[in-house]
């Protein structure tokens, strides 16, 4: 009997984490080309914070109400005692998510295992990248390190190393192994694109610290390495990430100041306090009992 209830607790669990994503989901991709442009008026760092946030979003929202009302709701009020049979909706919405689970576990891994080998082997190609999520190190293959002079090694070694300093090959990792939309549907290929654009231009910055000659001589640099026909390494940060290239080696040469302003900070705020209302709702005892009646209709 308690083998049959924890798993139609299970089968609760799964189905409304997929209903939840799936709504959240649907939500952020309307608003995806919206998101791209306010994102390119910010600071390059700042706007691949709020679009990583967003990203997760769905799935840590999904998380949130499986972890804070569903299971809550349904062990105060659903007898241990008593197995209803599990509605073909809410079997369905439980195999799902369980596919979209599964799915991003096993892309994840493999992204894991092609970047490894691509690693052991990169001194056979042309590469500089930053390799490696807990303690990255910076990889150059000799081919690059004689075709850039002092300075443009120099910038390139700064791009890299801002991007050691911001983590971005954990998020690159944390993103592999973020569900999608549906099973078989990233869904999120617009936002992950433009987070990729945003990280390399925040590297840029960083690299140049506004200098001048930095700017040129990493422009050059960006040029050179491209004309070696380098390749992305999946996830690693290279020089060459994203489709941008012309636009990148634009803004170094014509740096343009981002919009200054309060929307990233208001922003905030307003996911700080969204959360915060969420989990006051999810602690009343109305809202647990909601949220099990809910379930109840989902699954009969």
């Amino acid at each position: 009997m308690m083998g049959e209830y924890g798993l139609r607790l299970a089968c609760f669990c799964l189905a409304s984490f997929f209903v939840v994503q799936l709504a959240a989901g649907v939500l952020l991709r309307l608003a995806a080309r919206w998101l791209a442009q306010a994102a390119a008026r910010m600071r390059p760092r700042v706007a691949a914070r709020i679009l990583l946030a967003l990203r997760w979003t769905p799935a840590a929202l999904g998380l949130f109400i499986v972890g804070a009302v569903c299971i809550p709701s349904y062990l105060w009020l659903e007898p241990g005692d008593t197995v209803e049979e599990l509605g073909l909706a809410g079997l369905m919405a439980a195999l799902l998510a369980l596919a979209v689970l599964v799915m991003a576990l096993v892309h994840g891994t493999r992204q894991v295992m092609v970047s490894s080998q691509c690693v052991r082997e990169f001194g056979n190609r042309p590469v500089i990248a930053i390799a490696g999520f807990l303690r990255p190190r910076l990889l150059i293959s000799p081919v690059v390190r004689e075709a850039l002079s002092a300075e443009q090694l120099d910038a390139a070694v700064r791009h890299e190393r801002a991007h050691a300093a911001a983590r971005d090959n954990l998020k690159r990792l944390l993103l592999a192994f973020t569900p999608g939309l549906v099973p078989g549907v990233n869904g999120f290929a617009a936002v992950e694109r433009q987070w990729a654009r945003l990280t390399e231009w925040a590297a840029d910055d960083d690299s140049v610290a506004g200098d001048p000659d930095r700017a040129l001589a990493l422009a050059a640099a960006l040029v050179r390495v491209a004309r070696l026909g380098t390749v992305a390494v999946p996830l690693t940060s290279s020089m060459l990430d994203g489709d941008d290239l012309t636009h990148r080696v634009d803004r170094l040469l014509h740096p343009v100041a981002p919009v200054r302003g309060t929307g990233s900070a208001a922003l905030a705020s307003m996911v700080a306090l969204g959360i915060t209302v969420l989990m006051g709702l999810a602690l009343r005892p109305a809202t647990l009992e909601s949220a099990h009646d809910l379930l109840e209709r989902l699954v009969k």
